[in-house]
């Protein structure tokens, strides 16, 4: 991907570029969507492919022919809709919206059709169907095509199910219509995620230059929360490729501006005690994951945040803590795709601080398959890396005593008693950003 060509559509446009909006990607094959569906179960699958197809008929028709678009037999299109709502009571709500877009597409409104398409995206998300809600945020975004909230949603969950070019699409159109409709919010979310999509492709200095666009233009226009989440991101740069200094800068500045609700507050814990286990600074890293990882949410999340907590309880030998926390990642892995990768490296670099070689072997090269299979290739090089190292038999590095203990005690205290005082929202605004990032 030529990352020189976004940053001319990400800069800020001139008049002339205004009315320029990006096209919206075209649509996947529907034998595609289908494989997507099926994580949500066969029955649950052919109900939803059905929905999925109605919406983005009605969405691709002109306005004013849209009272003939069903050509078939309405009522038994809604017996089936009815019959397939038992399978996901949790967004009957949304099937009731679908169930009048068949009876009377005429009368639907685009807006409370995008909303239901939402509903569907964020029970999904929430499950970590990441495909399922992928196609349904696409979906609210084709619906409403004039709204860069829908796009910079449809972009995150794009790139969340690894399809980057797709990402890439919607974060540019998300760009485009912020500009045009002067909404700062959603131009600094659409700037963050395509620093995401960056970072993701392993191209760490265009990513930190996109989160750091986004931090000076959420503190020019007052908005503190996506400062925070700007930092929070050049913060799991820092943990990659950076350095303990310019991680802590990152990380006090996140602090500074979430708000004590924040729902990315225990990824930022894990965030921090990442980078800690990356510069062999196992002990503060454990107690900090011990309190993040209950905290952590999905099971996409909890599948990383637990693989985390297991590579830095081997780091201080705590053998029996690593076997209890590897059978639940084993048995959070199969629920989602999300973070396999991650947490399998995670899992290998354990198991060889134990010197358990053919687990650390097994562990990386599954790791590596796993990335792979998601086009990850900073993840599958480094699961490479660390094949190399198992089959060559070198040593996990040890513990490494910080040169000032009491500055990184100190930050963890903070940290634990934002954690202690933290509580997840009940509900998410549609945009909010939350596990956006990798470890």
């Amino acid at each position: 991907m030529n990352a020189d060509v976004p940053e001319a559509t990400l800069k800020e446009p001139r008049s002339k570029r205004l009315r320029s909006i990006t096209p919206v990607p075209p649509r996947q094959a529907w034998t595609e969507d289908a494989a997507c569906l099926h994580e949500a179960g066969a029955e649950l699958a052919v109900v939803l492919w059905r929905v999925l197809h109605r919406v983005r008929e009605w969405a691709e028709c002109a306005p004013d022919e849209r009272g003939s678009v069903f050509p078939f037999d309405r009522k038994a299109a809604v017996a089936r809709l009815v019959e397939g709502c038992t399978a996901a009571p949790e967004v009957l709500e949304a099937f009731g919206t679908f169930a009048l877009l068949l009876r009377a597409p005429e009368r639907i409104e685009a807006r409370r059709l995008a909303e239901a398409c939402h509903q569907v995206y964020a029970w999904a998300e929430e499950k970590s169907l990441v495909k399922v809600g992928m196609l349904f945020a696409e979906a609210a975004a084709l619906v409403e095509m004039e709204s860069p909230t829908w796009a910079n949603i449809a972009g995150r969950m794009c790139r969340r199910a690894a399809r980057d070019e797709r990402a890439e699409s919607w974060y540019h159109r998300a760009f485009g219509l912020a500009v045009r409709t002067k909404d700062q919010g959603e131009l600094v979310r659409a700037l963050l995620g395509y620093g995401a999509l960056m970072k993701d492709l392993g191209n760490y200095e265009e990513a930190r230059r996109y989160y750091e666009k986004a931090a000076t233009r959420a503190v020019h226009s007052g908005r503190r929360r996506q400062a925070g989440e700007a930092h929070h991101d050049l913060l799991t740069i820092a943990a990659e490729r950076g350095t303990y200094t310019e991680g802590e800068r990152h990380v006090r500045r996140a602090l500074d501006f979430y708000p004590i609700h924040h729902p990315r507050l225990p990824a930022l814990a894990h965030d921090w005690a990442f980078l800690l286990i990356r510069l062999h600074h196992y002990t503060p890293a454990v107690s900090l994951l011990e309190m993040a990882a209950p905290r952590a949410g999905t099971p996409a999340l909890q599948t990383l945040f637990w693989s985390t907590l297991a590579w830095a309880s081997a780091g201080v030998k705590r053998r029996e803590r690593f076997d209890k926390v590897e059978q639940v990642v084993l048995r959070l892995i199969p629920s989602q795709e999300e973070f396999t990768a991650a947490a399998l490296i995670h899992l290998a670099e354990g198991a060889r601080r134990f010197e358990l070689w053919d687990q650390a072997e097994s562990y990386a090269a599954s790791a590596a398959s796993a990335a792979r299979s998601r086009k990850d290739t900073a993840l599958e090089e480094e699961a490479h890396n660390l094949l190399s190292q198992v089959t060559n038999r070198e040593s996990a590095p040890l513990e490494q005593a910080h040169p000032d203990p009491d500055r990184v005690t100190g930050l963890g205290r903070i940290l634990k008693a934002r954690l202690r005082k933290w509580d997840a929202p009940n509900q998410r605004r549609p945009g909010a950003t939350s596990g956006d990032h990798k470890g």
